[in-house]
């Protein structure tokens, strides 16, 4: 059974699920190099995946589409946002959101979106056979039948999805039973995204700035009674509520995405322009982070209390925050979480599919073992690109020491390797690799080639086995969607990648799916006697991580990177020597 699972909107994706195993995902953003893609069908995403999975579209068993399309359709979503609005009266932009949807989602209309880009695209004029999966229903899916758990406490949360902010489920064996939820308007994702404009920045492309400056932030008690406002927890004691007066419903000044009644609430004026950031500012991070934690943790202490389950999966745009994951895992509540690390929208193509495919035929889908599923390129392929630039590179018989060696000696070194890797986090298949143990490697790559903000954290890949040594509390965390107390050891070896507040956004690197990768850090480890590396995204701030390598080679020689370590072959920049054994040649 072959099923094409599909997110149109931000972040737009695709995914091939071929007999419950996943085969091909990647974002649209990484093909159109439009970060985000906002808006754009992920028809070439669509494409990308049938030529992975070596089948056309007439192999297409199912189209699976992550909203529940029925009840666009048939009257039960204008009867309750109806009924939301006569609780909590709207303001034109609400209702104007709401008509969109209705019309967006309707079942009609959503067919014929697909049914006309296929046909743009692949000249089939055939109807295609598409399958509605409601949307938190599919982070839920995503979640726990990727997760190695038999028995499992689900929980998504994001900004809204069909009628619902947040759910609650139980995973027994192969079946999903949602046993709670939280309705519009009480959304922490949209509490926390008005925090971001507010700061600033874009909501729905900021939020974890303002996570990453949550951590310069002090406690702030006149803040803090502001937001208690905003979000007050509910009178049953574990249920919170978002009050829209502060967020939708209201007069708008500054911004769509919260009113003026919360900026005279707080007492300060929203962040706009190239305004610095003031301390102030830090505070108010720190807060919104507080009150977001407060209120997911005592949602989960009382169901985990009430389904006495011991393990925990989380999926929904929320779950990218890694400082409320990291307390969830620290405060022992649950012997072992799994955060799916493709959790915002773009990942619901995949558990639209994943949803589709249990469904369908009543199996759970296979677990989730990596995410490189995304476009590779063989040597071929990149020294026929190298050749065709004009450009001089070494063919390296073991890249990885190569590249350690290099790393080793100060260098910033663009890692290319393998299938492109899904999600927001470079994960070593596109990856800008740096020392750790050098503060001034983490400022150059800043300064000179990320361009990005002073608060925000770089994060080490460290060998699996090396995970104690310099987490604390530590368990296998591939997808870098935990932070960790760091060691006395990480402070003294890996100071670059310690943030503020001590802690660790780490990547632990096994052996099994980048074997590659791996072996470049364990050279480093044996240069070095650090078996971590600096790793962030390959990419410039505001464009979408590389996919080819083309991208590859712009990036390269837009920075400041010095080496560009791509499949097989090194090149470097013209002012760096490069490193030749007695037997090579450069070609």
């Amino acid at each position: 059974m072959n099923i094409i699972g599909y997110f149109h909107g931000v972040d737009p994706a695709a995914c091939l699920v071929v007999d419950g195993e996943i085969v091909a995902y990647v974002e649209e953003e990484r093909l159109v190099r439009f970060k985000h893609a906002w808006d754009i069908f992920p028809i070439r995403s669509i494409d990308f995946c049938l030529k992975k999975g070596g089948i056309t579209i007439k192999d297409v068993g199912h189209f699976a589409y992550g909203w529940d399309l029925p009840k666009y359709t048939d009257g039960r979503m204008r009867e309750f946002f109806d009924g939301v609005n006569s609780e909590h009266p709207p303001g034109p932009g609400t209702v104007s959101w709401q008509n969109w949807a209705i019309n967006f989602f309707n079942d009609k209309s959503a067919r014929e979106r697909l049914r006309l880009n296929l046909v743009k695209f692949f000249g089939t004029a055939e109807a295609p056979n598409l399958v509605s999966h409601p949307h938190h229903a599919s982070h839920a899916a995503s979640a726990y039948f990727t997760s190695p758990f038999n028995e499992a406490l689900v929980f998504t949360i994001d900004g809204s999805g069909d009628t619902q902010c947040a759910t609650l489920w139980k995973g027994e064996r192969d079946e999903l039973t949602m046993i709670h939820e939280i309705t519009i308007p009480h959304s922490l994702g949209w509490f926390y995204a008005a925090i971001t404009e507010f700061l600033g920045f874009r909501a729905y492309d900021g939020e974890y700035k303002v996570m990453g400056l949550a951590a310069y932030g002090r406690e702030n008690p006149k803040l803090r009674k502001g937001l208690e406002m905003v979000v007050p927890p509910a009178r049953n004691g574990y249920d919170y509520a978002v009050d829209s007066k502060y967020i939708h419903n209201g007069p708008h000044t500054y911004s769509d995405r919260f009113t003026d009644n919360l900026v005279d609430i707080l007492g300060i004026m929203p962040r706009q322009g190239e305004v610095p950031l003031e301390p102030i500012h830090e505070d108010l991070a720190f807060e919104a982070q507080r009150i977001l934690e407060e209120r997911v943790m005592t949602l989960l202490t009382h169901f985990q209390k009430e389904t006495g389950m011991k393990n925990l999966c989380i999926g929904g745009g929320v779950a990218l925050n890694v400082k409320m994951n990291s307390r969830i895992h620290k405060s022992g509540m649950f012997d072992d979480i799994f955060i799916f690390p493709v959790p915002s929208d773009s990942g619901n193509a995949i558990g639209a599919a994943l949803g589709a495919y249990h469904a369908l035929t009543k199996k759970r889908p296979k677990g989730l073992k990596h995410v490189y599923f995304g476009p590779e390129y063989d040597d071929d392929d990149i020294e026929l690109q190298l050749k065709g630039c004009g450009l001089k590179y070494r063919k390296c018989d073991d890249i990885a020491e190569d590249t350690a060696g290099l790393i080793a000696e100060g260098k910033v070194v663009a890692w290319f390797q393998g299938g492109l890797e899904g999600g927001p986090r470079a994960l070593g298949a596109r990856s800008i690799l740096a020392d750790p143990r050098d503060t001034a490697s983490r400022d150059r790559v800043n300064s000179a080639i990320k361009f990005r903000e002073y608060w925000r954290p770089f994060c080490p890949s460290i060998l699996e086995e090396r995970a104690e040594r310099y987490m604390k509390r530590a368990v296998v965390a591939p997808y870098m969607i935990l932070a960790f107390d760091a060691t006395d050891e990480a402070k003294a070896e890996c100071p670059a990648v310690v943030h503020v507040d001590n802690t660790l956004r780490a990547q632990t690197v096994g052996k099994e799916h980048n074997r590659r990768y791996y072996d470049l850090i364990a050279a480093f480890e044996k240069k070095t006697g650090v078996g971590a590396v600096l790793n962030t995204s390959f990419n410039i701030k505001g464009e979408a991580i590389v996919a080819s390598p083309r991208d590859a080679l712009r990036t390269f020689w837009s920075t400041g990177i010095d080496a560009l370590a791509i499949g097989s072959c090194l090149v470097m920049k013209p002012d760096v020597p490069m490193p030749l054994k007695p037997e090579e040649v450069i070609r």
